[in-house]
């Protein structure tokens, strides 16, 4: 069963037991936490943990007539997977890459001023713009698959839906309180170091567990000029 706001705001109270911190205060906490488990969860490993699958959404933008980029969609948070023009083709990534690879994308612009018009056939993202060769004459619609941001949790009876119901507690409760007894000053170095170390390991255990759950897709396998090449995942 999902936990409400309310609910996971009572656990870390329980465990907290000091009145500074206040309903608004952990509230924040809370969608931080939200925030950076769907924005990819660096693991000790040193992987990043995958979209969360219920935050995948298709958007739109409209391409620039005068600009080689425009602002990606407003609810962006990671993995453009594909990009389609009005007609519903799809644009490509650079040759040998995939969208995140912008290096390959300057480089094998026909000009690398991006000043190329005509319709747009390829396409790169660099932070939160979509780039594009060539730039069309008229407005045009491109649609975008990609993994938006949570919907930030306000209300008592708001659930973190984005992830898994037997995982939203563990989850967010002991990020929330790795992060708050990382940081603040307890009783001694020793207690202090105790607390931040049982978080945050139950977190990243529970992280295993959400990595499991949505499993992890195969990196995307590319053949260049000089043969194979494997350049992995890019978010």
């Amino acid at each position: 069963m999902s936990v409400t706001l309310s609910e996971l705001l009572t656990e870390i109270k329980e465990v907290l037991q000091d009145t500074s911190y206040t309903d608004t205060k952990l509230t924040s906490k809370i969608n931080a936490a939200l925030n950076a488990i769907a924005g990819g969860t660096r693991m000790p490993n040193g992987l990043i943990a995958p979209p969360l699958p219920d935050l995948f959404t298709i958007g739109t933008v409209t391409a620039s007539t005068s600009l080689p980029y425009v602002s990606l969609p407003s609810d962006y948070c990671r993995k453009v997977t594909v990009v389609a023009d009005s007609s519903g083709n799809l644009i490509s990534g650079p040759t040998g890459g995939d969208y995140y690879a912008f290096e390959l994308f300057i480089k094998q612009a026909s000009d690398l001023r991006l000043a190329e018009s005509g319709s747009i056939y390829r396409a790169a993202v660099k932070g939160t713009k979509l780039y594009y060769q060539g730039i069309p004459t008229s407005e045009d619609t491109i649609y975008l698959h990609y993994f938006k941001t949570p919907t930030t949790l306000a209300s008592d009876t708001d659930i973190p839906s984005c992830l898994p119901a037997h995982l939203q507690s563990s989850l967010l409760v002991h990020y929330v309180l790795g992060e708050i007894f990382g940081a603040a000053i307890e009783d001694g170095q020793d207690n202090r170091g105790r607390g931040s170390e049982y978080h945050n390991n139950e977190f990243y255990k529970a992280m295993t567990d959400l990595i499991d759950y949505v499993g992890i897709d195969a990196s995307p396998q590319y053949y260049g000029d000089d043969g194979f090449r494997d350049y992995g995942v890019c978010d």
